[in-house]
């Protein structure tokens, strides 16, 4: 199996209304047929390949599809990902149900007297639920975003749509603790179970199961539960993807490399794969930006006639180990010897970050910053002359590849993807023009409206930043002078 058919993550849905509330949280798709007809599309999600297909409703269909997939891809994880009918009247609509355990509700025996059940059920994955109870937490302070529960969920052959049919009542007695009630999931988990892959299930609430099906579609819930159950699955699904390779149990064994050159064992299949370069940087909107400490946060904000700085803010976008205190303290020389040297310097660390900045202003601010948090900033004088400093897109390209290697090559922890920030301040007499042609005679001054920022609003994969940094400085430059020019 070659890297280009495999998919860490397998996403399967019922409805067409699901697949594209999925589909769109997903980059750079193409179309992967299957030898069955199935037709899958794989794109990125949380910067590794994701695949999706649309099964169609019951368990049979996914039970095959799911056996199918899981034998296509090797994914790490499977999810199934739709809507449900609640069956608990404080679930509302629009709510999340993530899946603790899935009843296959139609085993039972039928006599004169009585039907008696014979239950069956799948526990959910536990890291998987674990991550899910975890990013729940932050997903639900979004604005306008809905209430996440985990329960049981019930899953059969038939759509319910009331509370007093036979089906009703056996529900009520015998799995009493499932809050929805959908038709595919029961399947789903059974092929996982067979196939040794992690599955969850994720379900937004389109109805109450209770006779007002109609009118709760014809009211548009079945889209609204759709988006709120993908954009939750999608948060688990990066969170899950964030996890180094040492951490992924059965994934790649017996491994090793010859320069770019990987050989090793997958799902007990040999391969063999050359590792290359991304062509291009692949930037994606954050779904909640990060909480930037800027450089006035870090020292005092700078006068108006203190020289310019830019600076940069590598921020974690995923989730990232935090680092170690004793690190930190180590941390602080490092960063020194990343100034100027003969210049005056403050240096130092606590429990929160290592820092080290330059308090000889007549060569301009100069310090680098890192925070246990993550967070990793630099920020260096911009080229200037009596009549203010000077935005020269060309030096600005070349002093964020200087401020992006000086951060990305320190040996600590590092999430997979980053959120960049950029800022100049002061502004007060700041302009675009070249450096080469300093001193000038005159200049258009700027307002001073205070720091002119980039904030960060997207995120790009570490290792693009690693392999790529010419290409992200130029597009940070570039955002940075649209910014000023819309001052």
């Amino acid at each position: 199996m070659s890297t280009d058919d495999g998919a860490r993550i397998v996403v399967l849905t019922a409805l067409s209304l699901e697949y594209a509330a999925l589909r769109e949280h997903l980059g750079g798709l193409s179309r992967r047929p299957a030898r069955s007809g199935t037709q899958y599309e794989v794109g990125t999600l949380g910067g590794a390949r994701v695949a999706i297909a649309e099964v169609g409703a019951g368990n049979v269909d996914a039970a095959l599809v799911a056996g199918e997939a899981i034998d296509l891809f090797r994914p790490e994880a499977l999810f199934f990902v739709g809507v449900a009918g609640a069956l608990n009247d404080k679930i509302a609509l629009g709510s999340v149900v993530v899946a603790t355990r899935v009843f296959a509700v139609h085993g039972a025996k039928e006599q004169d007297d009585q039907s008696y059940a014979r239950p069956r059920s799948f526990d959910a994955d536990h890291e998987l639920l674990q991550r899910a109870r975890v990013v729940a937490r932050e997903f639900q302070l979004r604005p306008g975003a809905p209430e996440v529960h985990f329960a049981p969920i019930a899953a059969g052959e038939v759509v319910l749509n009331s509370r007093t049919t036979p089906l009703a009542q056996q529900l009520k007695d015998h799995y009493n603790d499932a809050v929805a009630i959908e038709m595919e999931s029961a399947g789903t988990a059974r092929a996982a179970h067979v196939g040794r892959v992690r599955m969850l299930t994720v379900r937004g609430i389109s109805d109450q199961a209770d006779g007002g099906k109609t009118e709760a579609d014809a009211g548009g819930s079945q889209p609204r539960a759709a988006r709120n159950a993908a954009a939750f699955a999608a948060v688990v699904i990066t969170d899950f993807l964030s996890r180094p390779a040492e951490e992924r149990p059965g994934s790649v064994q017996n491994v090793t490399a010859n320069g770019g050159t990987a050989f090793g064992v997958m799902h007990g299949n040999m391969y063999v794969h050359t590792a290359e370069p991304p062509s291009s940087v692949e930037w994606r909107q954050v779904s909640r930006p990060p909480q930037v400490t800027w450089r006035s946060d870090f020292v005092n904000r700078p006068s108006s006639f203190e020289r310019a700085a830019l600076e940069l803010h590598l921020v974690p976008a995923t989730e990232s180990s935090l680092i170690e205190v004793r690190r930190l303290r180590e941390l602080a020389p490092r960063l020194a010897g990343e100034l100027p040297a003969g210049t005056q310097l403050v240096t130092g660390h606590d429990d929160r970050a290592a820092w080290a900045w330059t308090t000889d202003y007549r060569s301009g601010p100069a310090g680098r910053v890192v925070s246990r948090s993550g967070q990793r900033s630099a920020w260096e004088p911009l080229p200037g002359d009596s009549l203010g400093a000077v935005l020269d897109e060309e030096w600005i390209i070349a002093c964020l590849q200087r401020m992006i290697a000086s951060l990305t090559e320190l040996d600590l922890p590092s999430p997979v993807r980053w959120a960049l920030a950029l800022a100049v301040e002061p502004t007060i007499m700041l302009s675009v023009g070249r450096a080469d042609s300093l001193p000038r005679k005159s200049a258009s001054m700027g307002h001073g409206r205070g720091p002119l920022q980039v904030p960060a609003e997207e995120s790009v994969p570490a290792s693009h930043l690693a392999a790529l940094p010419g290409d992200v400085a130029a597009e940070l430059a570039a955002r940075l002078l649209a910014a000023h020019g819309r001052r």
